[in-house]
């Protein structure tokens, strides 16, 4: 037997016992869950990335679900902050690629920011496609 030790969905043993072969699985527990779930959200990203389609962005959505529910985070919730974020910080429809800037961005583990010295939000903040 091939060896994989790799998070898969939920009817893969069925379908491979139903195609005439056989497999051992276990059910993870929370930690190595969440582990695994990162893994495979690495997996399914580079997957997109080659082939950018419904199938893969599903793939990738799946796996977002899952950590979601793991870390009791509800879809509303989520498309909440994403609301959000959009609403105080934009959406990625204009394609603006920040080339050069005069506060430098700073990453605090999952959110880049603009270091200003404060918590304020930048005011008149422009950039090189500012009119």
């Amino acid at each position: 037997m091939i060896k994989y030790k790799k998070l898969v969905r939920d009817k893969i043993p069925d379908i491979i016992k139903a195609n005439g072969g056989e497999c051992k699985f276990h059910v993870a527990k929370k930690d190595e869950f969440s582990a695994l779930l990162a893994q495979k959200l690495l997996e399914e990203v580079d997957e997109l990335i080659e082939n950018p389609c419904a199938e893969e962005i599903g793939d990738v959505l799946e796996v977002v679900e899952a950590i979601a529910r793991l870390n009791g985070i509800s879809l509303d919730e989520i498309k909440a902050e994403k609301l959000e974020k959009r609403t105080k910080r934009g959406g990625f429809y204009k394609r603006i690629v920040l080339d050069e800037a005069t506060e430098p961005l700073e990453r605090d583990g999952s959110h880049v920011h603009i270091k200003t010295g404060s918590k304020k939000l930048l005011k008149n903040f422009k950039t090189s496609g500012t009119k």
